[in-house]
């Protein structure tokens, strides 16, 4: 769904990789892409060229017609084909697994404009959205106050922009809050224009093995003028998604 999304999907691929092709591989890829690298190229070729030169033993001492070049490349193509299907199944599984978080059905309510808070004081806001940090932990549970939020409000990162109710479904289907942590760093600074605070968290993904990561970063609310309600969320992360991958921890309560 955002920059949560792109990680989930990577544990995604690390997860069925362990359970599908143990033991896992100790080389972490971003994305399930054609392999490149020389160890799989020398691999493939070390494998091939044994199997060649026993078809050969067994056909000299049998008598039989030797193994020829041709048929030697035609197992080679074999092989990279059940490699190419290994990562087509990983690819699969990540996709699948964004999927089910970005389209699971959950009961929404549909708010009309009186079940809104408009124009409330600074000071009002800044208690609602401390609680919804500090109690409600809404980074990991999506449960927002609503009502202080326009219903057109978007939820931005660095890959797209999302629909409030998207947001929802997709951070409630992500994450496991009983096994996250979420700490809000300094004050929650409002103004008439925007709300902003830092936040410090151990995020447990509700995949299998339920990975651990954890990040820090700002998220930033903008008001609009004439109603004071909050129009967008962008969330900043100070870390990139690799280096946050990098701090998974597996089986792992926050």
């Amino acid at each position: 769904m955002n920059n949560r999304t792109s990680v989930v999907l990577l544990l995604g691929a690390i997860a069925a990789s362990v359970e599908a092709f143990a033991p896992a591989s100790s080389s972490v890829r971003v994305r399930p892409t054609p392999a490149t690298s020389c160890d799989c190229r020398c691999g493939s070729t070390e494998a091939s060229l044994f199997r060649w030169r026993k078809r050969r033993q067994d056909a000299v001492a049998a008598d039989a017609r030797p193994i020829t070049p041709k048929e030697d490349d035609d197992q080679e193509e074999e092989m990279e084909q059940s490699q190419n299907s290994r990562r087509s199944f990983l690819s699969a599984t990540a996709t699948a697994a964004t999927a089910t978080a970005a389209t699971a059905s959950l009961p929404m309510r549909t708010y009309a404009a009186g079940d809104k808070q408009l124009n409330l004081s600074d000071d009002d806001l800044k208690q609602i959205i401390l609680a919804d940090i500090v109690d409600k932990r809404f980074l990991v549970s999506a449960d927002i106050t609503r009502s202080v939020y326009d219903e057109s409000a978007t939820f931005t990162d660095e890959i797209d922009v999302y629909t409030m109710d998207k947001w929802i479904k997709g951070t409630k289907q992500l994450f496991i809050p009983s096994g996250s942590r979420v700490s809000l760093v300094g004050d929650v600074d409002v103004s008439p224009s925007e709300v902003s605070f830092r936040f410090d968290e151990d995020l447990m993904f509700n995949i299998p093995f339920k990975p651990v990561c954890s990040l820090t970063g700002k998220v930033v609310l903008t008001r609009d003028e004439n109603t004071g309600l909050i129009t967008s969320y962008r969330e900043f992360w100070d870390q990139s998604v690799n280096d946050v991958l990098k701090t998974a921890k597996f089986g792992k309560k926050a």
